[in-house]
């Protein structure tokens, strides 16, 4: 069995069908065909349920064990990880690692993500700062010309390279897991179906860390600031 994924199949992120059936990140999916399983961690960036996932599955008896661990990380990052407990992917890669498990990091790097913007719109000048000011708020057609182009650097791009590590994975190793944005899943959900069959939802994660996310806090004020004589 040989897996490719067909982009035809492509669902843009912000298409609000692909909101019906899939669960809440974070969550995880779980793919099983001919042999080969996929453990597709969806991560919600900067949450503390995202470490909570983590730790979650790595501590699963019910799943395999990765023969390899796939990342969104741009693919030229050198690997120090300093901030994982920081960075949920970088935790997960972490956690990865401490079990001898290969990980590859399967996002473009700054220098790929800049050709294809200039690939997809030529005439504009990309900049390393326009860039992060593109993927700041999300592939979304509201957000105007930033987020227009947002939508082709996925489409074409990173969501593109992503898909084709996973294939790539998969045709080489028998289980794969890897961790991505909740918005690439929407995306890839019907490629990944196509070559996977349906998935498995694992969503009901433990909230061991808490999450005050919609916590109001009411702060009091102790003294007010005098400059004294310092004026």
């Amino acid at each position: 069995m040989f897996f490719k994924p067909n982009f035809d199949l492509y669902r843009f992120q912000d298409d609000v069908s692909s909101h019906l059936t899939i669960p809440r990140s974070p969550f995880v999916a779980v793919f099983r065909r001919g042999g080969k399983t996929l453990v597709y961690l969806c991560d919600r960036h900067r949450i503390n349920r995202s470490f909570d996932m983590v730790d979650w599955v790595f501590d699963q008896s019910s799943l395999p064990r990765p023969d390899v661990f796939l990342v969104e990380k741009e693919n030229d990052h050198p690997g120090n990880v300093g901030t994982c407990n920081d960075n949920s992917m970088f935790y997960a890669a972490a956690r990865a690692t401490e079990r001898d498990i290969p990980v590859v990091f399967a996002d473009l790097s700054e220098d790929q993500m800049l050709a294809v913007l200039a690939a997809r719109f030529p005439g504009v000048n990309f900049s390393s700062r326009r860039l992060h000011q593109i993927l700041k708020g999300g592939p979304i057609r509201s957000r105007g010309v930033d987020g227009e182009m947002d939508i082709d650097l996925n489409r074409y791009g990173r969501d593109k390279f992503m898909m084709e590590n996973i294939a790539a994975a998969l045709n080489q190793y028998d289980t794969v897991w890897g961790i991505f944005g909740a918005g690439h899943f929407r995306a890839q959900e019907s490629m990944l179906t196509d070559m996977l069959g349906a998935p498995e939802y694992m969503d009901r994660i433990p909230n061991m860390r808490r999450d005050f996310g919609r916590m109001e806090i009411k702060p009091i004020k102790l003294i007010d600031f005098d400059m004294g004589d310092e004026k």
